[in-house]
Order: structure tokens, then C-alpha cells, then sequence
């Protein structure tokens, strides 16, 4: 579409005058003419009236008028809504994240984000990382909260946290152990090889974390349950239930009427490392950017703290 069509037919209709619109325009009054002849003829009808004294529109000229008028204000309207987006005065962020991360930390970022841009709206896509893996390669989701290891070639990341992992135990557990590690006793995991387990389902990181610490520890679990929430195996390792692998950040969970035992394992200690990932190459909107900063400054705080 040639704005430019718009532009010289307006300005003839405000001027009423061909003479008059080009030197407005800064072009020559025969080339304004021929430009609009060649128009016409495109269209199979006559925008003006040259035998009136000033131009006058025709009825199709009216409905061209109407129209072009419709479609400048149109045009009008999406620039700005493109300058709000720029401003990230408006917005849309698709975010792609694991149920773990739905309830811990996405309740502390987006408060912080929406404060500071509120009209950016969210779409929330829950899955497991290996198919947030593949949303995010090929395009269905703008960016992922999810925890390395991540196997897809295509899909670069920034990390944001790295945290030590624990083991919640019962409250009535009576463990042998009097060695302590940071702030919570050392504890064998080949010691546990009759204990009951409630572990992540297969195809969540944590499991495959707790997958690494029971080969190298070289027994097969007891496996009570499998679930999909880290709050579920902690709630249930508080209620005696078994025991559950958690990272840092769930200790001091709140939600509990009692607290589990907890126990730091392995030589060295395992990681949870969380990240902000986006499909390699692709281009980064300044509100997937804009949220990035965000999250690594709500959670860098939480790390502080």
C-alpha cells in the first residue's frame, strides 16, 4: 500500500485546489496531476470533479476520502500502540515454567514486575522441563523459569540462582548422625536404603538430581510416591510420611505445621541452579528483557536475605 496516495488526496481535498496541494506538498503542480490521473485510472473512478470551481469530491471520491481517513487513523493507532510497547507501556509475555516455580519464586516476581509495568500482560504455561524445553524451541512460550541441566542445542540461558540442595526428613526421624555440615547435620544416603522416598516424577530435574545421589550412593530407593510439586513431598516428609530432596529455598517453608528435619548430603554438595532461558537467536522483546531484570533482582534480594 502507497501511503503516499493518501497524503496527495487529502491535501487536494483540504486545498481544494491542485495548484494549491503541490506547492504544499513541495512538488510540481503537473506531476501532482499525473500522479492523480495514473490513481484514478487504477481505480476505474474519478476521485474529482475538475469541472467545479473549487474542486469538489465525486461520490466515489467521498467514499475514498472515508476510507483513507479510516485506514490514517488505523495506522495512526498502531504506531502508538508500537511506541507503548517499545516504552513497555503495553505488552504480552508468554512464560513458560515448572509447577515448582509456578508457586516458588513467580509469586514474589510478578507483584515486582506488575508494579513497574502494568500493563504488560502474562500468559503462564505449567509443564515439565523437558517440555518446556521443546515449547521454547520451537517458539510457543518467549522464555522459560526452569533449572539446568537443559539438553536442547538451541536454547541459550542466564543463570540467576545456584543453591545447595537438602534432605527433609520426618519430624520423628532419629538420625545416627553427629557430624554437621554448614547449618545442618551430614547425613549417609546409604544409611536411608530402607527409608520410604517421595521423589519427583521422571522426567523433572530434581529427579534426576535424587536419580545422581542414589546411583552414587549405589542403592534403589523405596519409593513411597511420585508428584510433580516440591510443596506436596514436603508437606508429606512433614507429616511423616518419607523423605524428599529440597533445594534451599523451600526450607522455612511456611505452609507446614510441623517442620521436617532437614540434612545436608553428599561430597560435594549437589546444586539447583535456576535460570532464565530463551530460544537461541531469537529476538528478545525489551519486555521478555525487562522481566529478566526483574526476576534476578527480586531473587538476587531473596538470595541476600
Amino acid at each position: 500500500m502507497d501511503l503516499k496516495q493518501f497524503e496527495y488526496v487529502l491535501t487536494i481535498n483540504e486545498e481544494r485546489s491542485f495548484s494549491k496541494a503541490a506547492k504544499k506538498l513541495f512538488i510540481s503542480q503537473p506531476s501532482l496531476s499525473q500522479y492523480i490521473n495514473r490513481l484514478e485510472t487504477q481505480l476505474g473512478v474519478n476521485i474529482f470533479d475538475r469541472n467545479t470551481s473549487p474542486l469538489t469530491l465525486t461520490y466515489e471520491g467521498e467514499l475514498y476520502i472515508e476510507t483513507a481517513l479510516n485506514i490514517m487513523s488505523l495506522l495512526d493507532n498502531l504506531q502508538k500502540k508500537f511506541d507503548d510497547i517499545s516504552n513497555l507501556k503495553i505488552g504480552r509475555l508468554n512464560i513458560g515454567l515448572t509447577p515448582s516455580k509456578a508457586n516458588n519464586p513467580l509469586p514474589s516476581i510478578l507483584p515486582a514486575f506488575k508494579e513497574k509495568y502494568p500493563g504488560i500482560e502474562f500468559i503462564i504455561t505449567e509443564a515439565s522441563s523437558y517440555e518446556l524445553e521443546d515449547m521454547l524451541s520451537h517458539g510457543l512460550v518467549d522464555l522459560c523459569l526452569m533449572n539446568l541441566p537443559i539438553k536442547s542445542k538451541n536454547i541459550e540461558y542466564e543463570e540467576i540462582l545456584s543453591e545447595k540442595m537438602y534432605l527433609a526428613a520426618p519430624p520423628s526421624y532419629k538420625s545416627p548422625t553427629t557430624v554437621t555440615r554448614d547449618k545442618y547435620p551430614l547425613i549417609d544416603i546409604k544409611s536411608l536404603e530402607n527409608e520410604q522416598f517421595i521423589l519427583l516424577h521422571a522426567d523433572q530435574r530434581l529427579r534426576q538430581i535424587a536419580n545422581t545421589v542414589f546411583a552414587n550412593a549405589g542403592i534403589k530407593p523405596k519409593i513411597m510416591l511420585e508428584t510433580s510439586s516440591i510443596e506436596t513431598a514436603l508437606r508429606l516428609s512433614a507429616a511423616g510420611m518419607g523423605f524428599c530432596f529440597v533445594p534451599e529455598s523451600y526450607i522455612g517453608y511456611s505452609g507446614l505445621m510441623h517442620q521436617p528435619q532437614f540434612f545436608s548430603f553428599g561430597e560435594p554438595a549437589f546444586t539447583w541452579t535456576l535460570v532464565i532461558a530463551f530460544r537461541q537467536s531469537a529476538y528478545r522483546t525489551k519486555a521478555a528483557s525487562a522481566f529478566a531484570d526483574i526476576v534476578k533482582e527480586v531473587v538476587g534480594k531473596k538470595e541476600e536475605n
